[in-house]
């Protein structure tokens, strides 16, 4: 005799065990969807632009943990003077002529 499939006797992955009852779940779910109110487009946008922002703050504080901001002990280059610079020539040797 053959075992049933994994989940098969699982209440939890059912919507409905009969037609009636998945067309039930339907249109209650339709009922509070159309008890929610609709949303104006500025009011989308704003709500967009709050998340937008949210995910920016939490990306910049995590960015900040683990890269902390540390301010440079020079502001320039030291200069070589360009007689004592080693170049590279063709085949990855180094000249200074």
């Amino acid at each position: 005799m053959s075992s049933p499939l994994n989940g098969a006797a699982s209440p939890c992955r059912l919507s409905g065990r009969t037609k009636d009852e998945v067309l039930a779940n339907f249109a209650r779910y339709y009922e509070k969807k159309d008890e929610i109110p609709m949303e104006s487009k500025e009011e989308r946008f704003s709500r967009y632009a709050d998340e937008y922002n949210d995910r920016l703050m939490k990306e910049r504080i995590y960015q900040t943990s683990i890269r902390p901001f540390r301010k440079a002990t020079y502001t320039k280059f030291i200069e070589i003077d360009p007689r004592l610079k080693n170049y590279r020539s063709r085949y990855g040797s180094i000249s200074n002529n």
